[in-house]
Protein backbone atom coordinates (compact mmCIF):
# COMPACT_ATOMS: atom_id res chain seq x y z
CA UNK A 1 0.00 0.00 0.00
CA UNK A 2 2.89 2.40 0.75
CA UNK A 3 4.29 1.76 -2.72
CA UNK A 4 0.88 2.52 -4.20
CA UNK A 5 0.75 5.79 -2.27
CA UNK A 6 4.19 6.74 -3.60
CA UNK A 7 2.98 6.01 -7.12
CA UNK A 8 -0.08 8.18 -6.52
CA UNK A 9 2.02 11.05 -5.18
CA UNK A 10 4.53 10.92 -8.05
CA UNK A 11 1.64 10.82 -10.52
CA UNK A 12 0.08 13.83 -8.79
CA UNK A 13 3.31 15.77 -9.06
CA UNK A 14 3.67 14.94 -12.75
CA UNK A 15 0.08 16.00 -13.47
CA UNK A 16 0.49 19.25 -11.51
CA UNK A 17 3.61 20.05 -13.53
CA UNK A 18 1.72 19.28 -16.71
CA UNK A 19 -1.12 21.54 -15.61
CA UNK A 20 1.37 24.36 -15.06
CA UNK A 21 2.81 23.79 -18.53
CA UNK A 22 -0.65 23.81 -20.07
CA UNK A 23 -1.42 27.07 -18.31
CA UNK A 24 1.84 28.59 -19.57
CA UNK A 25 0.95 27.54 -23.12
CA UNK A 26 -2.50 29.01 -22.63
CA UNK A 27 -1.09 32.34 -21.38
CA UNK A 28 1.51 32.56 -24.15
CA UNK A 29 -1.19 31.83 -26.72
CA UNK A 30 -3.47 34.51 -25.29
CA UNK A 31 -0.62 37.02 -25.34
CA UNK A 32 0.19 36.11 -28.93
CA UNK A 33 -3.47 36.56 -29.85
CA UNK A 34 -3.47 40.06 -28.35
CA UNK A 35 -0.23 40.93 -30.15
CA UNK A 36 -1.60 39.70 -33.48
CA UNK A 37 -4.86 41.59 -32.97
CA UNK A 38 -2.88 44.80 -32.53
CA UNK A 39 -0.86 44.03 -35.64
CA UNK A 40 -4.05 43.20 -37.54
CA UNK A 41 -5.62 46.52 -36.55
CA UNK A 42 -2.48 48.34 -37.67
CA UNK A 43 -2.41 46.32 -40.91
CA UNK A 44 -5.99 47.21 -41.74
CA UNK A 45 -5.25 50.90 -41.30
CA UNK A 46 -2.15 50.58 -43.46
CA UNK A 47 -4.14 48.82 -46.19
CA UNK A 48 -6.78 51.53 -46.07
CA UNK A 49 -4.14 54.28 -46.40
CA UNK A 50 -2.28 52.39 -49.15
CA UNK A 51 -5.47 51.89 -51.18
CA UNK A 52 -6.05 55.66 -51.08
CA UNK A 53 -2.45 56.23 -52.20
CA UNK A 54 -2.84 53.69 -55.01
CA UNK A 55 -6.01 55.41 -56.23
CA UNK A 56 -4.33 58.83 -56.12
CA UNK A 57 -1.23 57.53 -57.89
CA UNK A 58 -3.35 55.78 -60.52
CA UNK A 59 -5.04 59.06 -61.42
CA UNK A 60 -1.67 60.80 -61.48
CA UNK A 61 -0.16 58.13 -63.75
CA UNK A 62 -3.21 58.36 -66.00
CA UNK A 63 -2.71 62.13 -66.42
CA UNK A 64 0.97 61.68 -67.30
CA UNK A 65 0.10 58.96 -69.85
CA UNK A 66 -2.38 61.24 -71.53
CA UNK A 67 0.20 64.00 -71.61
CA UNK A 68 2.78 61.63 -73.11
CA UNK A 69 0.27 60.48 -75.74
CA UNK A 70 -0.39 64.10 -76.62
CA UNK A 71 3.36 64.80 -76.91
CA UNK A 72 3.86 61.76 -79.16
CA UNK A 73 0.87 62.69 -81.27
CA UNK A 74 2.00 66.28 -81.70
CA UNK A 75 5.76 65.83 -81.38
CA UNK A 76 6.39 68.75 -83.76
CA UNK A 77 4.93 71.15 -81.19
CA UNK A 78 7.31 70.07 -78.39
CA UNK A 79 11.06 70.30 -78.08
CA UNK A 80 13.31 67.40 -77.06
CA UNK A 81 13.51 68.50 -73.43
CA UNK A 82 9.72 68.59 -73.10
CA UNK A 83 9.42 65.17 -74.71
CA UNK A 84 12.02 63.67 -72.36
CA UNK A 85 10.34 65.30 -69.39
CA UNK A 86 6.93 63.86 -70.36
CA UNK A 87 8.42 60.39 -70.81
CA UNK A 88 10.35 60.60 -67.50
CA UNK A 89 7.26 61.77 -65.54
CA UNK A 90 5.15 58.95 -66.98
CA UNK A 91 7.82 56.34 -66.27
CA UNK A 92 8.30 57.54 -62.68
CA UNK A 93 4.54 57.57 -62.09
CA UNK A 94 4.22 54.02 -63.42
CA UNK A 95 7.08 52.78 -61.22
CA UNK A 96 5.57 54.48 -58.14
CA UNK A 97 2.16 52.96 -58.94
CA UNK A 98 3.66 49.48 -59.29
CA UNK A 99 5.49 49.86 -55.95
CA UNK A 100 2.32 50.95 -54.18
CA UNK A 101 0.33 48.09 -55.73
CA UNK A 102 3.00 45.63 -54.63
CA UNK A 103 2.88 47.10 -51.11
CA UNK A 104 -0.91 46.72 -51.03
CA UNK A 105 -0.59 43.11 -52.15
CA UNK A 106 1.98 42.36 -49.42
CA UNK A 107 -0.18 44.02 -46.76
CA UNK A 108 -3.24 42.05 -47.84
CA UNK A 109 -1.25 38.83 -47.80
CA UNK A 110 0.04 39.54 -44.29
CA UNK A 111 -3.46 40.46 -43.12
CA UNK A 112 -4.87 37.16 -44.42
CA UNK A 113 -2.01 35.27 -42.77
CA UNK A 114 -2.69 36.95 -39.41
CA UNK A 115 -6.41 36.17 -39.64
CA UNK A 116 -5.68 32.49 -40.35
CA UNK A 117 -3.21 32.35 -37.46
CA UNK A 118 -5.72 33.96 -35.09
CA UNK A 119 -8.31 31.31 -35.96
CA UNK A 120 -5.84 28.53 -35.20
CA UNK A 121 -4.74 30.19 -31.95
CA UNK A 122 -8.36 30.58 -30.83
CA UNK A 123 -8.81 26.83 -31.30
CA UNK A 124 -5.61 26.21 -29.29
CA UNK A 125 -6.91 28.38 -26.43
CA UNK A 126 -10.22 26.51 -26.31
CA UNK A 127 -8.44 23.15 -26.32
CA UNK A 128 -6.10 24.33 -23.55
CA UNK A 129 -9.08 25.44 -21.45
CA UNK A 130 -10.79 22.06 -21.88
CA UNK A 131 -7.54 20.24 -21.15
CA UNK A 132 -6.96 22.26 -17.96
CA UNK A 133 -10.47 21.39 -16.83
CA UNK A 134 -9.85 17.68 -17.41
CA UNK A 135 -6.47 17.80 -15.66
CA UNK A 136 -8.04 19.62 -12.70
CA UNK A 137 -10.65 16.90 -12.42
CA UNK A 138 -7.98 14.18 -12.59
CA UNK A 139 -5.95 15.92 -9.87
CA UNK A 140 -8.87 16.22 -7.51
CA UNK A 141 -9.86 12.59 -8.07
CA UNK A 142 -6.30 11.44 -7.35
CA UNK A 143 -6.11 13.55 -4.20
CA UNK A 144 -9.39 12.09 -3.06
CA UNK A 145 -7.98 8.65 -3.79
CA UNK A 146 -4.88 9.28 -1.64
CA UNK A 147 -6.91 10.40 1.36
CA UNK A 148 -9.11 7.30 1.26
CA UNK A 149 -6.90 4.79 -0.50
CA UNK A 150 -6.90 2.41 2.45
CA UNK A 151 -10.71 2.18 2.22
CA UNK A 152 -10.89 2.01 -1.55
CA UNK A 153 -12.24 -1.51 -1.82
CA UNK A 154 -14.78 -1.06 1.00
CA UNK A 155 -16.13 2.38 0.00
CA UNK A 156 -17.32 2.05 -3.57
CA UNK A 157 -20.50 3.99 -2.93
CA UNK A 158 -18.62 6.83 -1.19
CA UNK A 159 -16.11 6.96 -4.03
CA UNK A 160 -18.89 7.16 -6.60
CA UNK A 161 -20.58 9.95 -4.65
CA UNK A 162 -17.30 11.83 -4.34
CA UNK A 163 -16.76 11.46 -8.08
CA UNK A 164 -20.21 12.86 -8.85
CA UNK A 165 -19.65 15.82 -6.51
CA UNK A 166 -16.27 16.60 -8.05
CA UNK A 167 -17.69 16.23 -11.54
CA UNK A 168 -20.53 18.64 -10.72
CA UNK A 169 -18.05 21.15 -9.26
CA UNK A 170 -15.86 20.96 -12.34
CA UNK A 171 -18.85 21.35 -14.66
CA UNK A 172 -19.90 24.47 -12.76
CA UNK A 173 -16.37 25.86 -12.92
CA UNK A 174 -16.31 25.20 -16.66
CA UNK A 175 -19.65 26.98 -17.02
CA UNK A 176 -18.31 30.04 -15.19
CA UNK A 177 -15.09 29.92 -17.23
CA UNK A 178 -17.13 29.94 -20.43
CA UNK A 179 -19.24 32.84 -19.14
CA UNK A 180 -16.11 34.84 -18.34
CA UNK A 181 -14.39 33.87 -21.62
CA UNK A 182 -17.45 34.74 -23.69
CA UNK A 183 -18.07 38.06 -21.92
CA UNK A 184 -15.73 40.02 -19.65
CA UNK A 185 -12.47 38.44 -20.88
CA UNK A 186 -13.08 39.28 -24.55
CA UNK A 187 -14.50 42.68 -23.67
CA UNK A 188 -11.51 43.60 -21.49
CA UNK A 189 -9.10 42.50 -24.22
CA UNK A 190 -10.96 44.76 -26.65
CA UNK A 191 -10.82 47.65 -24.17
CA UNK A 192 -7.05 47.28 -23.74
CA UNK A 193 -6.56 47.20 -27.51
CA UNK A 194 -8.70 50.28 -28.10
CA UNK A 195 -7.00 52.18 -25.27
CA UNK A 196 -3.67 51.64 -26.99
CA UNK A 197 -5.17 52.88 -30.26
CA UNK A 198 -6.59 55.93 -28.46
CA UNK A 199 -3.16 56.62 -26.99
CA UNK A 200 -1.65 56.72 -30.50
CA UNK A 201 -4.50 58.87 -31.80
CA UNK A 202 -3.91 61.39 -29.02
CA UNK A 203 -1.02 62.83 -31.00
CA UNK A 204 -2.97 62.93 -34.28
CA UNK A 205 -6.67 63.64 -33.79
CA UNK A 206 -8.13 64.81 -30.46
CA UNK A 207 -11.72 64.61 -31.72
CA UNK A 208 -11.30 60.98 -32.70
CA UNK A 209 -9.83 60.24 -29.25
CA UNK A 210 -12.88 61.80 -27.60
CA UNK A 211 -15.14 59.56 -29.69
CA UNK A 212 -13.05 56.47 -28.79
CA UNK A 213 -13.22 57.30 -25.07
CA UNK A 214 -17.01 57.64 -25.20
CA UNK A 215 -17.30 54.21 -26.82
CA UNK A 216 -14.85 52.76 -24.29
CA UNK A 217 -16.98 54.17 -21.49
CA UNK A 218 -19.98 52.25 -22.86
CA UNK A 219 -17.86 49.09 -23.20
CA UNK A 220 -16.74 49.32 -19.57
CA UNK A 221 -20.35 49.78 -18.43
CA UNK A 222 -21.48 46.75 -20.44
CA UNK A 223 -18.56 44.75 -19.05
CA UNK A 224 -19.52 45.69 -15.49
CA UNK A 225 -23.08 44.61 -16.21
CA UNK A 226 -21.79 41.24 -17.48
CA UNK A 227 -19.68 40.72 -14.36
CA UNK A 228 -22.62 41.54 -12.09
CA UNK A 229 -24.77 39.09 -14.06
CA UNK A 230 -22.18 36.33 -13.63
CA UNK A 231 -21.94 37.04 -9.88
CA UNK A 232 -25.74 36.98 -9.66
CA UNK A 233 -25.77 33.66 -11.50
CA UNK A 234 -23.35 32.18 -8.96
CA UNK A 235 -25.63 32.91 -6.03
CA UNK A 236 -27.47 29.94 -4.52
CA UNK A 237 -30.79 29.35 -6.24
CA UNK A 238 -33.64 30.41 -3.90
CA UNK A 239 -35.74 27.24 -4.28
CA UNK A 240 -36.66 26.75 -0.61
CA UNK A 241 -40.31 27.63 -0.07
CA UNK A 242 -40.94 28.31 -3.75
CA UNK A 243 -41.57 26.03 -6.68
CA UNK A 244 -39.39 25.88 -9.75
CA UNK A 245 -41.97 27.83 -11.81
CA UNK A 246 -42.03 30.75 -9.35
CA UNK A 247 -38.23 30.72 -9.17
CA UNK A 248 -37.85 30.85 -12.96
CA UNK A 249 -40.56 33.51 -13.22
CA UNK A 250 -38.71 35.68 -10.66
CA UNK A 251 -35.45 35.19 -12.54
CA UNK A 252 -37.07 36.22 -15.84
CA UNK A 253 -38.36 39.48 -14.33
CA UNK A 254 -34.84 40.37 -13.21
CA UNK A 255 -33.55 39.30 -16.61
CA UNK A 256 -35.92 41.74 -18.34
CA UNK A 257 -34.54 44.63 -16.27
CA UNK A 258 -30.93 43.64 -16.91
CA UNK A 259 -31.09 43.10 -20.67
CA UNK A 260 -34.16 45.04 -21.76
CA UNK A 261 -35.71 41.98 -23.40
CA UNK A 262 -39.39 41.10 -23.23
CA UNK A 263 -39.65 37.70 -21.50
CA UNK A 264 -42.61 35.33 -21.35
CA UNK A 265 -43.03 32.10 -19.36
CA UNK A 266 -45.59 29.54 -20.59
CA UNK A 267 -46.38 26.51 -18.40
CA UNK A 268 -48.34 23.42 -19.45
CA UNK A 269 -49.29 20.49 -17.28
CA UNK A 270 -49.39 20.29 -13.50
CA UNK A 271 -46.26 21.52 -11.74
CA UNK A 272 -44.90 18.80 -9.51
CA UNK A 273 -42.33 18.57 -6.75
CA UNK A 274 -38.96 17.72 -8.24
CA UNK A 275 -35.79 16.26 -6.85
CA UNK A 276 -33.52 19.13 -5.78
CA UNK A 277 -30.83 18.18 -8.29
CA UNK A 278 -33.39 18.19 -11.14
CA UNK A 279 -34.68 21.59 -10.00
CA UNK A 280 -31.17 23.03 -10.04
CA UNK A 281 -30.48 21.50 -13.45
CA UNK A 282 -33.74 22.88 -14.89
CA UNK A 283 -33.05 26.37 -13.51
CA UNK A 284 -29.49 26.37 -14.89
CA UNK A 285 -30.71 25.22 -18.31
CA UNK A 286 -33.16 28.12 -18.49
CA UNK A 287 -30.49 30.50 -17.18
CA UNK A 288 -27.87 29.43 -19.73
CA UNK A 289 -30.39 29.40 -22.58
CA UNK A 290 -31.69 32.90 -21.84
CA UNK A 291 -28.16 34.24 -21.41
CA UNK A 292 -27.31 32.81 -24.82
CA UNK A 293 -30.29 34.67 -26.30
CA UNK A 294 -29.24 37.97 -24.71
CA UNK A 295 -25.59 37.68 -25.78
CA UNK A 296 -25.89 36.27 -29.30
CA UNK A 297 -29.43 36.22 -30.71
CA UNK A 298 -30.05 39.99 -31.08
CA UNK A 299 -33.70 39.25 -30.34
CA UNK A 300 -36.17 41.73 -28.77
CA UNK A 301 -37.89 38.98 -26.78
CA UNK A 302 -37.41 35.54 -25.29
CA UNK A 303 -40.05 32.90 -24.51
CA UNK A 304 -39.64 29.95 -22.15
CA UNK A 305 -42.08 27.06 -22.46
CA UNK A 306 -42.22 24.37 -19.73
CA UNK A 307 -44.37 21.26 -20.14
CA UNK A 308 -44.69 18.96 -17.09
CA UNK A 309 -45.39 15.48 -18.52
CA UNK A 310 -45.89 12.14 -16.76
CA UNK A 311 -42.26 11.07 -16.60
CA UNK A 312 -40.27 14.11 -17.70
CA UNK A 313 -40.26 17.85 -18.14
CA UNK A 314 -39.95 19.29 -21.65
CA UNK A 315 -38.65 22.83 -22.05
CA UNK A 316 -38.21 25.25 -24.92
CA UNK A 317 -36.25 28.51 -25.12
CA UNK A 318 -37.44 30.51 -28.12
CA UNK A 319 -36.11 33.74 -29.64
CA UNK A 320 -36.86 35.79 -32.77
CA UNK A 321 -33.25 36.77 -33.37
CA UNK A 322 -30.74 36.43 -36.18
CA UNK A 323 -30.42 32.63 -35.99
CA UNK A 324 -27.29 30.71 -37.00
CA UNK A 325 -25.97 27.81 -39.07
CA UNK A 326 -27.17 24.76 -37.16
CA UNK A 327 -24.26 22.66 -38.44
CA UNK A 328 -21.90 24.79 -36.31
CA UNK A 329 -24.16 24.99 -33.27
CA UNK A 330 -22.27 22.75 -30.88
CA UNK A 331 -18.67 23.27 -32.01
CA UNK A 332 -15.98 24.93 -29.87
CA UNK A 333 -15.89 28.20 -31.78
CA UNK A 334 -16.66 30.30 -28.71
CA UNK A 335 -19.78 31.93 -30.10
CA UNK A 336 -22.01 29.08 -28.86
CA UNK A 337 -20.40 28.19 -25.55
CA UNK A 338 -23.87 28.54 -23.96
CA UNK A 339 -25.26 25.78 -26.17
CA UNK A 340 -22.28 23.58 -25.30
CA UNK A 341 -23.03 24.05 -21.59
CA UNK A 342 -26.71 23.26 -22.11
CA UNK A 343 -25.88 20.12 -24.06
CA UNK A 344 -23.41 18.86 -21.44
CA UNK A 345 -25.83 19.51 -18.56
CA UNK A 346 -28.68 17.69 -20.34
CA UNK A 347 -26.46 14.69 -21.10
CA UNK A 348 -25.47 14.53 -17.41
CA UNK A 349 -29.17 14.04 -16.56
CA UNK A 350 -29.84 11.50 -19.35
CA UNK A 351 -31.94 14.02 -21.20
CA UNK A 352 -32.21 15.00 -24.85
CA UNK A 353 -31.54 18.24 -26.74
CA UNK A 354 -32.61 19.49 -30.17
CA UNK A 355 -31.95 22.85 -31.81
CA UNK A 356 -33.84 24.44 -34.69
CA UNK A 357 -32.48 27.65 -36.18
CA UNK A 358 -32.63 29.55 -39.44
CA UNK A 359 -30.71 32.67 -40.37
CA UNK A 360 -32.91 35.70 -39.80
CA UNK A 361 -35.76 33.67 -38.30
CA UNK A 362 -34.65 32.92 -34.75
CA UNK A 363 -33.81 29.80 -32.75
CA UNK A 364 -35.75 27.18 -30.77
CA UNK A 365 -33.81 25.14 -28.19
CA UNK A 366 -35.83 22.13 -27.01
CA UNK A 367 -34.79 19.84 -24.16
CA UNK A 368 -36.29 17.19 -21.94
CA UNK A 369 -35.15 15.80 -18.60
CA UNK A 370 -36.53 12.72 -16.83
CA UNK A 371 -37.86 13.39 -13.32
CA UNK A 372 -35.58 10.65 -12.02
CA UNK A 373 -32.66 8.62 -13.39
Amino acid sequence: MDKLTVIFESTLKAIENSKEEIFNIYEMTRNEIQRLKKELEFMRREIEDTIKMVDTQFMKEKRFRRKLMEVNKNFDKFNEKQMLEAYSETKDAQVELQLLQAKELQLRSRRDEIERTLKNLDITVIKAEDLMSQVSLALRLLKEGISEISQFYSSDQRKETAFQIIKAQEEERLRVAREVHDGPAQSLANIVLRLEIAEKLLELDHRQVKKELKELNMLVRDNLKDIRRIIFGLRPIPLNGAGIVDTINHYMKNFEKTYGLTCELIVEGQERELDSSVEVALFRLVQEGMTNVAKHAESPKCRVHLNFQDDRIVGQIIDDGKGFDISNGLDNSGAHFGLIGINERIQAYSGQLSIQSELGKGTVVTFNIPYSE
